[in-house]
């Protein structure tokens, strides 16, 4: 998509927001769901993630524009989500220890809205048996497979067959199909990565012809998050489950190319020194932009990129600006190269709407826990 303007970001009146702070701009998020909605052919093919953006507002957004249909991590989430009328939830991460109780509870309290978990082994779908039947409830899940990534689930076809019935004769457990996460797959050339995405999605298809074969009933596959999106949006029949789309990052920018989303969220700092005439040093430290990756990838300056990270702390980050001159207290707008846990760090994003604050976005389920 094309930028509306070459500072679209700026903000009047900046000198009275504090920083560091996440701004949001709402325009650009619709921009990016109606994009979204532009590459698949009907909504109910998205079940995008809300891991990106954590606040109800988004989801609001998504909602109006026909997707009801959610994924998540935690029971936070979830619970955001229920709060919104989500219709349906997945909670891709496994429930163990308090967790299944706590979900247990998700369920006797949102029942308009229909939560599921993953199973990857029967010692975990018997716990799950157990726990629901004590509390004679019923709990919908998926088999999680193991394409490749190597966090969790089983191999499609190292006994996923087998999970699969056993899941079928538990007691109070409702089998819903396949997901499916291929994170692993990220090769910048679109062809390459269909290749590489095709052929670990391969002995998925050939477990879904034997579970259709045996029980004869359709049932739900989802798969894929953001880079395998494209992939995955023409399979027949399959759900996906992007989320970095709503905001977008300098990451995904780079390395998705044929995705043309807006970046929606954009880091607000201040130069706090100038230790030496090259060098600045930003309060965009570890608590305020996401550290992962290498140092010189963690963000990106808007207007100064060609500016080089030398150092980053805890509430530091030094900056070598080579020729250019700045003052102390002077404002730095930056792009994360990954939004998602930076997002974490801020209980509220400010909103910015024709270059003036509007208000801001609680980042409630940043949160472990909301009410259950």
């Amino acid at each position: 998509m094309l930028e509306d303007s070459q500072d679209w970001y700026t903000v009047k009146g900046i000198e009275t927001i504090d920083s560091p702070a996440l701004l949001v701009y709402p325009k650009r998020v619709r921009n990016n769901i109606k994009q979204l909605k532009s590459m698949v052919s009907d909504p109910e093919r998205l079940q995008p993630h809300v891991k990106t953006f954590k606040c109800r507002e988004v989801v609001d957004m998504l909602m109006e524009d026909g997707i009801s249909k959610f994924k998540c991590a935690t029971i936070a989430e979830a619970e955001m989500l229920a709060m919104a009328g989500a219709s349906e939830v997945l909670i891709a991460y496994p429930m163990v220890g308090p967790k299944v109780n706590r979900m247990i509870k998700l369920v006797l309290a949102y029942q308009d809205t229909q939560f599921s978990c993953l199973v990857d082994c029967p010692e975990q779908a018997q716990h799950l048996s157990d726990h629901t039947y004590q509390a004679d409830v019923y709990l919908r899940i998926y088999v999680d497979l193991n394409v490749g990534t190597n966090r969790t689930g089983i191999a499609p076809d190292g006994g996923a067959m087998d999970l699969y019935d056993f899941c079928k004769t538990t007691s109070h457990l409702i089998t819903m199909g396949l997901h499916i996460y291929d994170g692993h797959i990220r090769q910048l050339d679109l062809e390459k990565r269909k290749e590489k995405c095709d052929q670990a999605f391969e002995p998925v298809n050939r477990l879904i012809r034997t579970i259709k074969e045996k029980y004869g009933k359709d049932f739900n596959v989802i798969a894929g998050g953001t880079p395998t999106f494209p992939v995955h949006k023409d399979r027949e029949g399959v759900i996906c489950s992007p989320g970095t789309f709503a905001y977008w990052d300098k990451g995904y920018h780079d390395a998705l190319p044929e995705q043309q989303f807006e970046y929606a969220a954009v880091l607000l700092c201040r130069v706090i020194s100038r230790p030496a005439p090259n060098l600045i040093c930003l309060d965009l430290g570890y608590k305020s932009i996401a550290s992962e990756g290498t140092l010189e990838s963690r963000t990106w300056f808007l207007e100064h990129p060609k500016w080089k990270i030398l150092s980053h702390h805890e509430e530091h980050m030094v900056v070598d600006i080579g020729e250019d001159y700045l003052v102390v207290g002077q404002v730095v707008y930056a792009i994360p190269n990954h939004i998602c846990p930076t997002v974490a760090m801020y209980d509220k994003v400010l909103t910015v709407m024709e270059g003036r604050l509007t208000g801001c976005w609680k980042t409630l389920s940043r949160k472990r826990k909301i009410n259950i």
